[in-house]
């Protein structure tokens, strides 16, 4: 995959703050184009102070020449420290999640960025509401940027190897983690999080032994982990360094543990749902794992998937 385009979805007077420059470190390395964009959200109330003031029109004009000078101002300052990046700037004026979609499919971007970092939160990694319909309804890869170090060591690829999975699918995140890996000069972790889930099933209706239980996990354990490493063969690699691992246990559980204890800097996982709800849903795992994962997350969709913000 290339990244030749990112765009960098700015809140309206939010600061460009550190979190941001893990992107940004990222497109100079390679020479992106990168827009910043900001939303103005088509606010209702601007009716009724227009009674009492100017009109709509005046205020929205002055906001959005004041969020224009802000980007121009963000611009003038990156430029020095990212020499390679090639600056746009876009103000757009609707729903935050909708605008950003649409802005991303009219500038062809290959990736969408966004702060997910809020103190007010209780919990600091918490994705707020716009971050949440990006990820559920847009068919370009989000980055999900969180208050991190500015270089990227260590990457996950976490997979889910269900037989239900779409192989396509997985062959994508892998090729997207390992494209991101060469470009960061990351090591790259493909990981699966696993449990006999029949296991009660098998014992309490079935009349299997914990003896017979254990060969079954481990045979199915061995045969999980051997897919692992064929699905990794089967993209090319490069100089990328890479290892498998299969974990054992609740994936919302055993993967944020992992991520945890291991110092990852980003993940990288497949949000999909098999609920029918096309777009609305991102998949139960997927979900939960994410106010649990502190640091950077990239989603990404199927090939197939198509956002319902261009059916609406």
């Amino acid at each position: 995959m290339t990244f030749s385009h990112l765009l960098i979805a700015i809140a309206p007077e939010q600061p460009l703050g550190q979190s941001f420059h893990q992107a940004l470190h990222f497109a100079n390395r390679i020479g992106s184009r990168v827009t910043l964009l900001t939303i103005i959200k088509d606010l209702a109330e601007f009716k009724e102070v227009a009674l009492h003031t100017s009109s709509t029109l005046d205020l929205l004009d002055k906001a959005t020449q004041i969020y224009h000078d802000v980007l121009k101002q963000h611009v003038h300052t990156l430029r020095t420290q990212y020499p390679k990046i090639k600056f746009q700037t876009q103000i757009r004026l609707g729903i935050p999640a909708i605008e950003i979609i649409k802005a991303a499919k009219e500038t062809q971007a290959q990736l969408i960025i966004i702060d997910s970092h809020r103190e007010q939160r209780e919990q600091a990694c918490q994705s707020g509401t716009t971050t949440r319909h990006l990820m559920r309804k847009s068919d370009v890869p989000i980055w999900s940027i969180s208050h991190t170090t500015l270089s990227i060591r260590h990457v996950v690829a976490a997979v889910d190897m269900d037989e239900h999975e779409n192989n396509g699918f997985r062959e994508k995140i892998v090729a997207l983690a390992i494209d991101f890996c060469a470009i960061t000069g990351a090591e790259l972790t493909l990981a699966h999080a696993w449990r006999l889930e029949s296991e009660g099933f098998l014992r309490n209706w079935s009349g299997y032994s914990d003896l017979e239980i254990a060969i079954v996990a481990k045979k199915m354990r061995a045969d999980r982990h051997q897919r692992l490493n064929d699905l990794l063969e089967s993209c090319p690699t490069n100089a990328v360094t890479t290892q498998v691992q299969l974990l054992e246990g609740d994936a919302r559980k055993i993967m944020p543990d992992f991520v945890e204890q291991e110092g990852i800097d980003v993940v990288i996982l497949g949000s999909l749902s098999r609920s029918g709800v096309a777009g609305f849903l991102m998949g139960n795992t997927a979900e939960s794992m994410l106010n649990k994962l502190s640091c950077s997350v990239i989603t990404l969709k199927p090939d197939e998937f198509h956002s319902p913000v261009f059916s609406e």
